[in-house]
């Protein structure tokens, strides 16, 4: 019999990459969202679908019936909007949360697997950054996520089983078995390699593209940072769903591992993209960190997980995904 899931934030880009993929692996899926960000055309058509805020119990407890495992991917999760709108973030992403548990405990479903964020270690010292380095978020986005690993923890003192991953730069698409093309489309969009995607889309041509900082202390001078394709994602929670044990929450960051400065990504999407990009050096932005990049020891040990996309194919998944929006 079918492992039926529940992903919620499933018409996101997250979690509607995560729908296909574990529809691709045999599983069934119930994609759980109110749309308020995501888009109803990126849910999976072989996914069941319930319109839902993650703040209504009763129908959150209803739409848990005959679930296996939670996926959690619904969230909030631009920065500078937390800075500006804090208690938004802690009702979404915290009273989300405690909300969902408390709606698990009702149904009956002791299996879920939290998306997090490398946001929760702040200024890491040291790098790469492990899981046992201390949590220290410096703004309301990765406190909110902190504070919801630990309501997911208490939970598991009650006899829940949890894995928590905590995503570094996450990009690229996924073409599902069925030719669905899943791929990045955020309103406001904050990351690196599809913002410059989409402004090469629009601007047609003048291809502007800010970089914050060129001394930092790094090879290049610009900021360095960690990338993971959304496949190598997708198939550490596939790998997930057989790791979970009662009464842990056990977490793990996800990220390649590797690190790739500001200046080397912008010169591997003119390599794919074939354009050249117009670098415009701009003040280094308030609270960026020079590096940021994952320690994957744990994950690889305990999951026998392996990244394994390059930046080359990280940026070229990522372009054919953006395209869709030419």
């Amino acid at each position: 019999m079918k492992q039926r899931l529940l992903v919620t934030g499933g018409a996101g880009y997250i979690g509607s990459v995560l729908t296909a993929y574990l529809l691709d692996h045999g599983y069934e899926v119930v994609v759980l969202d109110d749309l308020t960000t995501g888009h109803s055309n990126s849910i999976d058509s072989r996914a069941s679908f319930v319109e839902v805020s993650i703040l209504d119990k009763l129908q959150l407890t209803n739409a848990l019936i005959g679930i296996d495992t939670v996926i959690h991917c619904a969230a909030k999760s631009l920065v500078k909007e937390s800075v500006a709108k804090p208690e938004i973030y802690h009702q979404i992403n915290t009273d989300g949360v405690r909300i969902l548990l408390e709606a698990m405990a009702d149904a009956g479903v002791k299996n879920i697997i939290f998306s997090s964020t490398a946001a929760v270690y702040g200024h890491a010292m040291v790098q790469p950054i492990s899981e046992s380095t201390a949590i220290e978020p410096i703004n309301p986005y990765g406190k909110s996520k902190s504070d919801a690993e630990q309501l997911i923890t208490n939970y598991c003192n009650e006899g829940l089983a949890a894995i928590t991953f905590r995503y570094f730069n996450v990009a690229g698409s996924y073409q599902s078995s069925d030719d669905q093309l899943f791929f990045e489309n955020h309103k406001d969009e904050t990351h690196l390699i599809p913002k410059v995607m989409k402004n090469i889309i629009k601007q047609q041509g003048n291809n502007q593209i800010d970089v914050y900082g060129d001394n930092w202390l790094t090879k290049d001078g610009s900021c360095v940072r960690d990338y993971l394709h959304i496949v190598d994602l997708a198939y550490a929670h596939l790998l997930a769903l057989t790791n979970l044990e009662v009464w842990m929450n056990k977490v793990f960051n996800l990220g390649s591992g590797v690190g790739y400065s500001v200046l080397e990504v912008l010169n591997e999407i003119e390599s794919v993209v074939g354009v050249k990009l117009n670098r415009v050096i701009s003040p280094a932005r308030k609270g960026d960190p020079a590096v940021l990049m994952a320690a994957i020891d744990k994950a690889k040990d305990q999951l026998g997980w392996k990244p394994e996309a390059s930046l080359n194919e990280i940026i070229y998944s990522s372009w054919q995904g953006m395209k869709q929006l030419g």
